[in-house]
């Protein structure tokens, strides 16, 4: 008889155990901002800053430097803080990047690791970040189209 009131007890502990992590990990929103929003914002270029437009905030801002090593180092000394994008997930940055009120600008010299930066921290729900692009379009490409002259088929039928 003691053992089926010991096993019950455990089992009840189970059960709330189980019902507990049920709840944490059945959230529907899995993105904190919505689809939409974030897909207009990349679309318009909102969430891309360029160093000269630094200046022109109004907002406190905090670049975060996410290379190991920082080659343009254009932005004033005392708003920049330096995290590797491997290091972003870490306890003690989220707990730093929680408490700034501050607009995050992203910078790295691969645009494409700034932009997984901004990807993961939307997620997360922050929603003052920008990325830092050093480039004038990074959409554009960066080579001048030749077509291949080398090869005529117009001549391989004959």
């Amino acid at each position: 008889m003691h053992q089926i009131k010991s096993l019950k007890t455990i089992f009840l502990i189970w059960l709330v155990l189980l019902v507990l992590v049920i709840f944490r990990y059945s959230d529907r929103n899995v993105f904190r901002s919505s689809p939409k929003d974030v897909i207009e914002n990349v679309q318009n270029n909102q969430n891309l800053l360029k160093p000269e437009e630094i200046s022109k905030l109004t907002d406190p801002y905090l670049v975060i430097e996410l290379d190991n090593e920082i080659k343009n180092n254009t932005i004033p000394a005392g708003h920049s803080i330096k995290i590797p994008f491997e290091k972003i997930m870490e306890r003690s940055n989220r707990k730093m990047l929680d408490a700034t009120p501050a607009v995050l600008i992203l910078s790295s010299e691969d645009i494409a690791t700034a932009t997984k930066a901004w990807v993961i921290l939307n997620q997360l729900g922050y929603k003052k970040l920008k990325i830092l692009s050093f480039e004038a379009d990074p959409e554009a490409p960066t080579y001048k189209f030749v077509p291949d002259t080398s090869v005529k088929p117009e001549q391989d039928s004959i």
